[in-house]
């Protein structure tokens, strides 16, 4: 690198405090061609006197006069656009004064584009709470596909409906498309569909991320997990379906094929596994495999599963002790001997009910038992009971007359005219003795019928009453009547699955598509179960269609006006959030207005009435 030295013409003066302040005035070069300090101090004064005076001397050193006149005509060029820089300056600023004096067409000022915003920014806040979008990343999915991922699984919480209805809902109703940054126009339901078969796809790695994150953001302990199953029915046909099976409907929908699906909780209802089984599967065959595949298993620290009677069998209790996990369950059956082994002792159920707690010892039996005794439970099990018998004796009466008169009267109709009785009231068989009289000819001719009081008074003796079995070393009986209760939390699972989030009927025609569509409503519960627990922390306890209700009432909408010079104002913006939904948003953190992708339209010019075929651009 060579140096050089390059010229300035600078002028001094003095600022208010007095100092000496110098500013180039001119850039003159290396100046080669006057090599003497001499010649260059002279330039300097001829450039001096041609600034100040607009003439100077004339030199005697060759060629320092015209040098001098050219860099006098550059000053007079950079002045000159100086001063045209600022003009224009001065006048872009008397425009946009001049615009900002323009005022607004009161009578032109309306709404347009109204868009749902409330529960899409919450839902979206969970998610990012959740991170979900860098799990997905992870696993090598490129941004868009992500944040549609992201849009489903919000929508899904919110708009409880098919892909199809799904896309109708994303471009007419919902601003969830301008939170993500997508265009609502180019989602369609086949993309949605592709997406939540993706996200099945990573249904057990997704599971196991989003329980360990949600345990570490609130440090969370799993010490009680609780298992049960539900089932959704089928509309249509699902011929050659694997997992599409006829079986007992919770519904009460026996004309149609379920499926079942299964989930694993803990205390404050986060789900920890979830799993899916064809329609006929048992209950008792599934504990193993959904208990066997929790993350972590029965590790040093026991911990206890609460179980309902479907699954504790010998065989599963005993898989259970052997794997390093304790457990509560109510008993299977209730024809057995027990023996008193302590004292009774009263608690109060969450409504003020009394309960009355006895441990007792069952014969042929090591674990602890504890009996559980409610009059308000024996007294809804008494009117049920008086109700089915009343419905089962009106069966056999009709059954009756029809055999006296001139109704069903052939052994096979009568049998199985009784045997849809027994459908109708499980179980009431066992307290009737029925008896036919028939003829040669295979006809009924007499029918008698009358209740077993033994049978009876054994069944009205155990109305309110079960057994807790488990394998804790536990003095206190409440404490297991405690842990034996938080079961109802799975059972609120299911509820919310079922009712906020409606993930029955099921119309898909494949396994695939019926298992991703169990799984994206799977994953929208985490946003809804999130959100409640976060909610409920802070003392806000809702049922998540209520949350829906008032965060449906902030909008996101376009603003249009007419100016008085002519040009139309378009501006989008959020509602602010009204008092009950800006509480909820305090509780969860999150700020009161989303970060949109559209926030503002520039000016722009009305269609002349010259030209009414012109339009203007949006």
């Amino acid at each position: 690198m060579v140096p050089y030295t390059y010229y300035r013409l600078c002028e001094s003066e003095r600022d208010a405090d007095g100092k000496s302040r110098q500013h180039t005035v001119l850039g003159l070069g290396e100046l080669l061609e006057f090599p003497t300090e001499m010649q260059k101090r002279e330039l300097a004064e001829l450039l001096t006197e041609l600034i100040r005076d607009g003439v100077c001397r004339m030199s005697y050193t060759p060629g320092l006069y015209e040098a001098a006149l050219g860099f006098y005509g550059k000053w007079l060029d950079e002045k000159r656009e100086a001063k045209e820089r600022q003009d224009r300056l001065a006048e872009e600023a008397r425009r946009r004064a001049e615009e900002a004096r323009v005022s607004l067409r009161l009578k032109t000022l309306q709404p347009e584009t109204a868009r749902s915003v409330g529960a899409e920014h919450v839902c979206s806040q969970t998610i990012a709470k959740l991170g979900l979008k860098d799990f997905l990343m992870s696993k090598g999915w490129p941004e868009p596909k992500a944040r549609l991922a992201m849009l489903q699984v919000a929508a899904r919480a919110i708009y409880t409906c098919s892909e199809y209805k799904t896309v109708r809902y994303l471009r007419e109703n919902s601003a969830i498309c301008e939170i993500y940054g997508m265009d609502a126009g180019k989602i369609t339901k086949d993309t949605l569909y592709g997406s939540a078969l993706d996200l099945y796809e990573l249904h057990r790695e997704i599971e196991d991320y989003l329980h360990r994150r949600v345990c570490n953001l609130f440090n969370i302990e799993d010490k009680i997990l609780l298992f049960d199953l539900s089932n959704a029915y089928f509309e249509g046909r699902m011929d050659g379906s694997e997992i599409c099976r006829f079986g007992r409907s919770k519904e009460k929908r026996g004309d149609c094929k379920i499926v079942v699906f299964g989930a694993v909780v803990n205390t404050e209802g986060l789900i920890c596994r979830t799993c899916i089984y064809e329609g006929n599967r048992q209950d008792v065959t599934t504990l193993k495999e959904v208990i066997g595949s929790l993350e972590n298993g029965g590790g040093e620290q026991r911990r206890i599963i609460v179980i309902d009677a479907g699954f504790s069998s010998e065989d599963n209790l005993r898989w259970l002790q052997e794997n390093n996990y304790d457990y509560i369950t109510v008993m299977r059956s209730t024809g057995f001997e027990y023996e008193e082994a302590g004292e009774v002792r009263t608690v109060t159920d969450n409504k003020g009910q009394e309960i009355r707690l006895q441990k007792v010892h069952v014969n042929g039996l090591d674990d602890n038992v504890l009996l559980v005794d409610s009059e308000a439970k024996a007294l809804k099990e008494a009117s049920m009971d008086s109700k089915a018998s009343s419905r089962y004796e009106e069966g056999l009466d009709a059954i009756k007359k029809g055999i006296e008169g001139k109704g069903t009267k052939k052994r096979d109709k009568v049998n199985r005219r009784l045997g849809r009785l027994n459908q109708r009231c499980p179980g009431l068989e066992k307290r009737y003795t029925i008896e036919f009289t028939y003829n040669d000819k295979d006809m009924a001719t007499a029918m008698t019928w009358r209740r077993n009081q033994d049978a009876c008074a054994a069944t009205k003796k155990m109305h309110g009453k079960y057994f807790l079995q488990t394998s804790l070393d536990e003095n206190r009986e409440e404490n297991i009547w405690q842990f034996y209760n938080v079961i109802r939390t799975v059972e609120e699972t299911f509820k919310t699955l079922k009712l906020d989030l409606d993930i029955r009927p099921i119309y898909h025609k494949s396994d695939k598509g019926t298992k991703a569509h169990l799984h994206l409503a799977i994953l929208a519960y985490w946003v809804v179960s999130v959100t409640k627990y976060m909610l409920k922390k802070k003392g806000i306890n809702m049922r998540w269609s209520e949350l829906l209700r008032i965060m449906s009432a902030q909008q996101r909408v376009t603003i249009v006006a007419e100016q008085t010079n002519g040009r139309q104002l378009r501006v989008r913006r959020c509602t602010a959030p009204e008092e009950k939904l800006e509480a909820i948003q305090n509780a969860l953190g999150i700020p009161a207005k989303p970060t949109c992708s559209i926030k503002f339209v520039w000016p722009q010019k009305l269609p002349s009435a010259e030209d009414p075929n012109s339009k203007t651009a949006t």
